[in-house]
């Protein structure tokens, strides 16, 4: 009996489209070497539970299921203005998924003077 000799292809790299957002279909073109679609939404859904990659809204196209899009983190804001100009319906917690870092001032301490003790007069 012949024996089925398979390549192991389980340590393939997902490959990232360069563009700001994607869809799925962007992402299955790039990694054209996977054999099965389904391998390329697994990974995906894996880079998001690990919060690599989040969705950002989709995109209705008519007759169908509306396209998600996806994004890397974090989301920068033109991101967001990029996808809301070519008609992305953006998620509800959109607020969330830019990260913002609050700069403060820091606090002045007030400056003290030593004092300077010498043969029983204080001087400052």
């Amino acid at each position: 009996m012949k024996q089925i000799i398979r390549k192991n292809k389980t340590n393939q790299v997902l490959n990232m489209p360069k563009t700001a957002y994607y869809t799925l279909r962007d992402l299955f073109d790039v990694n054209q070497h996977f054999n099965a679609e389904i391998t390329i939404r697994v990974r995906l859904d894996v880079l998001r539970n690990d919060g690599k990659v989040v969705e950002i809204g989709w995109l209705t196209g008519g007759k169908g299921r509306p396209q998600k899009i996806f994004a890397q983190t974090p989301v920068t804001q033109t991101t967001l203005a990029k996808a809301k100009a070519d008609n992305v319906s953006l998620v509800d917690n959109v607020d969330k998924l830019i990260n913002v870092i609050t700069v403060t001032s820091p606090t002045k301490t007030p400056s003290v003077i030593p004092t300077v003790v010498t043969s029983g007069i204080c001087k400052s």
